[in-house]
C-alpha cells in the first residue's frame, strides 16, 4: 500500500477538515479480494426478507431499509444496505487490513499509535434502491465507556465500485469535527437508536452555518479516511450502477496528556 503523498500532508488535512482523500490506496489484487467478498455477502442475502442486527436489507418507500428494519417491515431480497462486522462474514473482508497494512502503514503514522481494530462494514447502496444517508457523526454510535480508553476512530471507507455523485457517494461537511463535539439529532432514543423510523439527521445549516459541504467521488480503490465526529452523508442510489464500499474502523487511543472529549 502507498499514500501517494507526505504523512503530514494527510494529517494536515485530516486536523483542518476531518477528513482526508486517499487516491488509489487499493492495488487491483486486493481491490479484486475485496470484489469477492462483497459478492459473498451480497449473494448470502437473496434468501432474506427481514432484516437483523448485522444484515440491514434495503426496502422500498420512504426511509428505506432503516425504516424497514425499525418498524419489522420486509426488505428486498439481495438488495442490501448493510453488513455489520464484515471481517466475521468474509474471510476476503477479513484479510484486507493485513494486505494492505491499514493499522502499521495508516493509522499509526497519522495518529501516533496503533489502533486498536473496531469494526468492519459492507455498504452496499444497490441500483435504484440503495436509500440516502442523511448528515450524521459516526460518534453518535459510539458507547459513553468507549470515551475511557479511546479519543476518537479513523474510519478508512475504501470504494469498490465508481462512487459518483449520482449513485451515492460521500458528502463532508470539512471542520465539523472541530472541538470533538457531537451533535445529537432531536428524537433519537440513545438506548435504542433503530427505534426510530427516520435515520440520525442533522440540521448541518443551523449548526454549522459557516461550514460548506464537500462532494467526494471515488474511484475503485480509492478511499478517504475520517474522524467519528466529522459529519457526512450520502444521497440516493437511482441509476442501474451498484455502488459497493468498504470500511475499515480502528479506535484510536488516548494520546498522554489527552483528557475526555466530545461526551
Amino acid at each position: 500500500m502507498r499514500l501517494g503523498r507526505p504523512v503530514e500532508d494527510i494529517v494536515r488535512e485530516l486536523d483542518e477538515n476531518g477528513f482526508a482523500p486517499l487516491d488509489d490506496l487499493v492495488p487491483e489484487s486486493v481491490l479484486e479480494v475485496m470484489r469477492r467478498g462483497c459478492d459473498d455477502l451480497i449473494g448470502r442475502t437473496r434468501q432474506m426478507r427481514h432484516s437483523s442486527q448485522g444484515w440491514q436489507l434495503e426496502a422500498e418507500g420512504d426511509g428505506g431499509g432503516w425504516a424497514a428494519r425499525a418498524t419489522g417491515r420486509e426488505g428486498i431480497p439481495g438488495k442490501v444496505r448493510v453488513v455489520g462486522y464484515a471481517h466475521e462474514h468474509s474471510p476476503e473482508i477479513a484479510k484486507v487490513p493485513g494486505l494492505l497494512g491499514l493499522n502499521e502503514n495508516l493509522v499509526e503514522p497519522l495518529h501516533g499509535l496503533r489502533g486498536d481494530f473496531y469494526n468492519s462494514y459492507l455498504w452496499a447502496k444497490p441500483s435504484e434502491v440503495g436509500s440516502e444517508k442523511p448528515w450524521h457523526q459516526d460518534a453518535l454510535f459510539l458507547k459513553e465507556e468507549f470515551y475511557e480508553a479511546y479519543e476518537d476512530v479513523f474510519t478508512i471507507w475504501i470504494a469498490v465500485d465508481d462512487a459518483r455523485e449520482d449513485n451515492g457517494c460521500l458528502r463532508f461537511l470539512p471542520g465539523s469535527h472541530r472541538g470533538s463535539v457531537l451533535q445529537e439529532p432531536r428524537g433519537i432514543n440513545r438506548e435504542d437508536l433503530f427505534a426510530s423510523p427516520h435515520e440520525p439527521s442533522l440540521d448541518i445549516e443551523t449548526l454549522w452555518p459557516e461550514l460548506t459541504p464537500v462532494t467526494l467521488p471515488r474511484r475503485p480503490g480509492s478511499a478517504v479516511i475520517f474522524s467519528a465526529f466529522t459529519a457526512h452523508t450520502s444521497s440516493a442510489n437511482v441509476t442501474e450502477d451498484q455502488r459497493r464500499a468498504v470500511s475499515y474502523v480502528y479506535s484510536l487511543p488516548r494520546r498522554p496528556g489527552t483528557t475526555g472529549a466530545g461526551r
